[in-house]
């Protein structure tokens, strides 16, 4: 008995050394990696090839991580974005779907203020028909898609390419800016962003990607940067709009910019005249005498803004947008580049935001455009420094 079994134990062994590749073959069969090696050294059996698991689910992770790696434009303007997406673990999310994205590609143009100004324009727009309020005529307001083509790469990685292609934008949204004075036309050497928002899960993200087309640069380019999310969130806790998934100010600035306005009320949606407006409410020159300053969202909904008063000084300019001479000593906001503007460049649309009943064609003899506003608008003007100003 004892030699049978002394026999079977021996057989069992030979066997495991032969399927293990042993007597010079290796230390694994062949395909197959080694798998880690248990407390004590020995090596657990590896594992058959399965599909990776995804621990974890979209619509289940609270923490979204995204990184848009590349942005290229082809021959036919079709933007191409390539990007990779996992929770905070670095846990890939592998069943993000096209019904969970939307995107939007603008381009930073320049203004007669300088290099260090601009203002977004949107090539993703559409045609907004009035139906409620006062508004009589169509306007163009930019927009996002989703509607492009979109690959799951199963392995976190993910490509859109959108829909429209921004060198051969629809004849009657060219018709439509033409008549509003906005210039659509694809500038290679400015800087594009392309931007995007994550919905159906119980975070959100707006990640954005900036580059030059033209060069593929994405470093020392200018990005137009004014005012950072955190400060305002020192007041929101936290900014979120449009049920939630828009969050970041670098996404909400490529919808609301001078080339997007509500056909409904007749104002402009542009984020540095709608956000000035809004916050002024109460006190702005029109709502005193008697009017209204009101939004049409979603579906026509009518958001009235005109009882609403600042809980502080509405002078405060700096506690939004702050730069290294206007946020100096200020440890509770976030610098930008480009934060201290409001001080040192004076436009029509930024002042004409508060001070509403300025007739600029009759002001200082008449002013066409921003020009000569910093004639009078500055430390050395008539009128002195924006900043002492406020």
């Amino acid at each position: 008995m004892k030699l049978q079994l002394h026999h079977w134990l021996l057989a069992l062994a030979v066997s495991i050394l032969v399927a293990c590749g042993g007597g010079g073959g290796g230390d694994r069969a062949a395909g197959v990696e080694p798998g880690p090696v248990a407390p004590g050294g020995s090596v657990p059996p590896p594992t058959p090839d399965l599909p990776a698991p995804n621990p974890a689910p979209y619509a289940e992770t609270e923490d979204l991580v995204v990184f848009i790696n590349e942005v290229t434009i082809g021959e036919d303007g079709h933007v191409v974005v390539e990007f990779q997406l996992s929770n905070s673990q670095n846990t890939a999310i592998l069943d993000l779907t096209e019904d969970d994205i939307r995107l939007i590609v603008a381009k930073l143009q320049g203004s007669e203020l300088g290099n260090l100004t601009g203002t977004w324009q949107s090539y993703i727009n559409r045609i907004e028909q009035p139906g409620v309020g006062i508004g009589t005529e169509s306007k163009l307001q930019a927009t996002a898609e989703s509607n492009g083509d979109f690959t799951n790469n199963n392995d976190g990685s993910y490509v859109y390419k959108f829909a429209t292609s921004i060198t051969d934008l629809p004849q009657d949204i060219l018709d439509q800016a033409e008549a509003e004075g906005l210039d659509l036309s694809y500038e290679p050497a400015r800087t594009h962003r392309v931007a995007m928002q994550f919905s159906n899960s119980p975070t959100t993200a707006n990640p954005f990607y900036d580059w030059v087309p033209e060069s593929g640069a994405t470093d020392g380019i200018f990005r137009m940067d004014i005012a950072a999310t955190p400060n305002c969130n020192n007041c929101h806790d936290k900014l979120a709009f449009h049920g939630g998934g828009r969050t970041e100010v670098e996404y909400c600035v490529t919808c609301h910019n001078a080339g997007s306005t509500d056909a409904n009320s007749t104002n402009t949606v542009d984020m540095k005249v709608m956000i000035h407006k809004i916050h002024m409410g109460a006190n702005l020159p029109s709502v005193q005498d008697g009017g209204e300053y009101a939004i049409y969202g979603f579906r026509d909904t009518k958001h009235d803004y005109s009882n609403l008063k600042y809980p502080q000084d509405i002078r405060r300019c700096e506690n939004c947008h702050a730069g290294t001479s206007t946020g100096a000593g200020r440890d509770d906001l976030v610098l930008t580049d480009q934060g201290d503007n409001w001080a040192e460049y004076s436009s029509r649309a930024v002042c004409g935001s508060c001070h509403e009943n300025v007739d600029f064609e009759k002001h200082a003899g008449g002013q066409p455009d921003d020009s000569g506003c910093a004639s009078c608008h500055s430390a050395s003007g008539f009128v002195g420094s924006i900043e002492d100003s406020h």
